[in-house]
């Protein structure tokens, strides 16, 4: 007779070599199972430039800079007044994506 092919070739969850190995630690969790630099370096996050096509939108206000799609660019710049001439730094008036205040932007396009 031959035995199922189940779960019951898996290792039990509360087996006893991993509760023994977990409470000869001082924090009380098993060796294997610490990982600085694993999640912690996946799920950081850092200052990377924006994608080919990307558009920046820098606040005047909150001085935030935040990365939209040009979809939500659109429906953020509805209704808006863009003055390049005569305000150079933030030319655009329009609602920034991070506070949500009317207020100068500065839209920024990466080719």
């Amino acid at each position: 007779m031959t035995s199922p092919q189940g779960f019951d070739r898996l290792r039990k969850r509360g087996d006893a070599a991993d509760s023994a190995s977990a409470r000869s630690t001082p924090t009380g969790i098993a060796p294997h199972r610490l990982d600085p630099q694993g999640r912690g370096a996946l799920f950081s996050v850092t200052e990377q430039p924006p994608a080919p096509g990307a558009v920046t939108v820098t606040c005047s206000d909150c001085e935030q800079t935040t990365a939209v799609s040009p979809r939500r660019l659109a429906t953020l710049a509805l209704p808006s007044v863009h003055l390049p001439m005569i305000r150079r730094d933030h030319p655009s008036w329009m609602r920034c994506p991070a506070c949500g205040k009317r207020t100068w932007v500065k839209i920024v396009i990466t080719l």
